[in-house]
């Protein structure tokens, strides 16, 4: 499976630096091992985030209960993300869990926080780089500093 990871991240169109920063995390076991378990977990739950209507914009459920509600899509964001963040503290100060392992929780935040930096770039750019564009995937348009 580790060589299926590894092909996903050697494949993408990256400066050297990306990957040297790619090949250092893959090295890392612990961190890996986050990192593949959140994009797994992102990748599983594409239908909640985008309804399963085929498109590929993340952060679809975002802009719907923004729009729904009135509110921004940062907002948005953070009714969703509080939830977990509170199951997360409430572990840290009792170190017991009421419904879903701490790790899932932890994991989904990792991916909200990745969607709500999604938002940002796009909102910096001017652009949905949330959504797969004609020219291509959504991702080409959020650089994000790795180095």
């Amino acid at each position: 499976m580790i060589h299926e990871d590894k092909k996903l991240f050697l494949d993408m169109d990256l400066d050297d630096a990306s990957r040297a920063a790619i090949a250092a995390m893959i090295r890392d076991t612990h961190f890996r091992e986050v990192v593949l378990a959140c994009w797994r977990i992102y990748d599983a739950k594409g239908n909640d985030y985008t309804r399963g209507l085929g498109h590929r914009d993340r952060l679809d459920n975002f802009r719907r209960v923004a729009t729904d509600l009135g509110i921004s899509i940062s907002k948005a964001w953070y009714v969703y993300a509080y939830k977990h963040w509170s199951a997360i503290s409430k572990f840290c100060k009792s170190e017991r869990v009421e419904s879903e392992p701490i790790e899932s929780r932890l994991y989904d935040l990792i991916n909200y926080a990745i969607l709500l930096l999604i938002h940002v770039k796009e909102e910096a750019a001017g652009k949905t780089v949330g959504a797969v564009h004609e020219d291509g995937p959504a991702f080409q348009y959020c650089e994000l500093d790795v180095g």
